[in-house]
C-alpha cells in the first residue's frame, strides 16, 4: 500500500473545487500524475490546503505529518496539487515549485510529486 498526501490550492479548494473530485478519480482510474501506482494499493492519507498565499506548504506538510505520527498514518509520497500547477503557472501565485518540492524533500525525506490529475479546469 502506498500512502499519499495531496496539497491543494487554498484559494481553489472548496470554492471553486468540486471538493477535490478530480484528484479522488484520478487516484481511483490510475491517471495523471497517479499512473505509476497500482490503484488497488494507493491510499489517500490526507488533502490539506497549501496554507494560502504567500504559500505556507512545508509548515503545513509538517502539521500533517505530526497528526499522521498521532493516527500512525504516515504519507510515503506527498503530491502537490495539479491546482497549485495552474494558479502557478497562469495564475498570480507566486510559489516555486521546484523550490518547494525540494524543501519538502530535505526536510520530510519523502518523494515529492508535482502535479495530481489530468482533468482541465
Amino acid at each position: 500500500m502506498v500512502s499519499i498526501g495531496i496539497i491543494a490550492c487554498e484559494k481553489m479548494m472548496d470554492k471553486i473545487c468540486p471538493g477535490c473530485l478530480k484528484c479522488f478519480k484520478a487516484v481511483w482510474e490510475g491517471a495523471g500524475m497517479f499512473t505509476e501506482y497500482d490503484p488497488a494499493e494507493l491510499n489517500i492519507t490526507y488533502i490539506t490546503s497549501c496554507g494560502g498565499c504567500p504559500g505556507f506548504i512545508v509548515n503545513k506538510v509538517g502539521m500533517m505529518r505530526g497528526y499522521g505520527k498521532f493516527y500512525e498514518r504516515d504519507v510515503d509520497v506527498i503530491h502537490i496539487g495539479t491546482c497549485i500547477q495552474s494558479v502557478a503557472t497562469i495564475g498570480r501565485c507566486p510559489i516555486d515549485l521546484e523550490q518547494v518540492k525540494k524543501k519538502l524533500e530535505e526536510k520530510f525525506g519523502k518523494k515529492v510529486v508535482i502535479g495530481t490529475h489530468p482533468y482541465p479546469p
